[in-house]
């Protein structure tokens, strides 16, 4: 039985054997037995692989809740799992469009994608599973490629002939075995599209064939796939992304390369795969939005100011037996002129800040966790010397729109906690505004 669900961070996978009358909804939905005993057995995480769901019970039922991992997943039994993030507490249909646009929107500016404002904001574009849209978009800029040409280069080849073409291998000539001597062992130059580029291109094709169901889409990728059979497939990844050329002959491939390396994994660091977890295509929700907050933020600091995402120039520990211990890495560090100005810590998390929370307790705190505050409070002494003002960064939503009052830690630190607006792609610092948000 193949299926395909989409769900949000935090919803609850049932088993269709178990399905009461709740019908499928954007935080709950029902998979086939076989998918869901795959998930328990394979990936509720051990010491050497990731969590990716937990098991949960509700109403005297088990089910499997996913946690913050966004992206998809296809279990063995063909069964397909999009996961959306959660930027709301309301459970609208229509917010499933929404968050898959939101989540398009952060790829395209952490892996450069170059997509169109047009493709990012096209309503019937969102509300296609997450693979078909990424697989989509590719397959027309390669279809592009094949109609304005595909590149050749000059590749060296190696041969035996029975005739001299290009140079002589003297050496190799004067090694010839007995009965061979009317072959020539010569070297020359072939004009053929067997490049890196094209290879890596070849194997995205047809990776991206794993991922799509669509009529349309599957006709249009063997049709590039078989543009593309008189050239191999890569055997090297890394080694063909090295030998990416850029050049003023190469301008119609450039738009090509980040797509490839989001198919093959090879930009994605952050990123999980592998036959553990099927065919996966998954990205930690918290480390995404850290490095869309810092990829907006870079194109929005003040000149002459740099910013440096993960730095790691500090220890909580100075010495112990001559060696500092315990690496400081705060998500982003904003310097001027080589000192750290202010810090930032981003966390994907929903706060509260209008007190209709359950527990008296989460009031008070706003949902903010304690081992923030202290992971926080480290940073300050060590990369601030104990003096400024630091962040921690939540995505903006209805139940909290407007920054915290300050957490004062002593005379000289302090800390705040402000909204992300990922609709206006800004920080929102004061009610008047963020323009001074790195003096406040």
């Amino acid at each position: 039985m193949v299926s395909t669900v989409a769900i949000r961070e935090y919803g609850l996978l049932g088993r269709v054997g178990a399905k009461l009358d709740q019908p499928n909804c954007i935080d709950l939905a029902y998979i086939p037995d076989t998918a869901w005993d795959w998930l328990l057995r394979e990936t509720c995480g051990d010491f050497e692989n990731v969590r990716l769901v937990r098991p949960v019970k509700k109403e005297g039922l088990l089910y499997l809740q996913v946690l913050n991992y966004v992206g998809v997943v296809r279990t063995p039994c063909g069964c397909t799992i999009e996961v959306l993030p959660k930027t709301t507490t309301g459970v609208n249909e229509r917010d499933l469009s929404k968050e898959r646009s939101l989540l398009l929107k952060m790829l395209n500016r952490v892996f450069s994608l170059n997509l169109k404002e047009l493709e990012l904001t096209d309503l019937q574009l969102a509300k296609r599973p997450l693979p078909e849209i990424l697989v989509n978009l590719f397959l027309v800029q390669v279809k592009d490629l094949v109609k304005r040409g595909v590149r050749s280069d000059y590749i060296s080849v190696k041969a035996e002939a029975p005739y001299l073409r290009g140079r002589l291998r003297i050496e190799s000539q004067l090694r010839q075995r007995a009965g061979r001597d009317h072959f020539f062992s010569i070297e020359y130059d072939d004009f053929i599209p067997d490049r890196p580029e094209n290879r890596l291109i070849h194997s995205s094709l047809k990776k991206s064939l794993a991922w799509i169901a669509s009529v349309s889409n599957r006709k249009l990728a063997r049709e590039l796939i078989f543009a593309f059979e008189d050239i191999p497939v890569s055997r090297n990844y890394s080694g063909d992304f090295l030998k990416w050329q850029s050049d003023r002959n190469m301008i119609l491939y450039r738009g090509l390369k980040p797509w490839c390396q989001l198919i093959l994994g090879q930009q994605t660091p952050f990123s999980i795969s592998g036959s553990h977890f099927g065919q996966s295509f998954l990205f930690p929700m918290n480390e995404l939005f850290e490095k869309y907050v810092a990829a907006v933020l870079r194109r929005q600091i003040q000149q002459g100011l740099q910013l440096k995402e993960q730095a790691s120039s500090r220890h909580l520990v100075q010495n112990h037996n001559d060696q500092k211990l315990f690496q400081l890495r705060p998500d982003i560090l904003i310097l001027d002129g080589g000192s750290p100005k202010t810090l930032l810590d981003c966390k994907w998390k929903i706060l509260d800040q209008t007190g209709n929370s359950d527990t008296s307790i989460y009031k008070k705190k706003y949902g903010i966790q304690q081992s923030d505050l202290y992971q926080l409070y480290a940073y300050g002494k060590k990369y601030l010397n104990g003096s400024g003002c630091m962040y921690i960064v939540h995505p903006r939503h209805q139940a909290f729109k407007e920054p915290l009052d300050d957490f004062q830690f002593d005379e000289n630190l302090r800390l705040r906690v402000i909204p992300f607006d990922l609709d206006a792609d800004q920080l929102v610092v004061d009610r008047d505004g963020f323009e001074s948000w790195l003096d406040a």
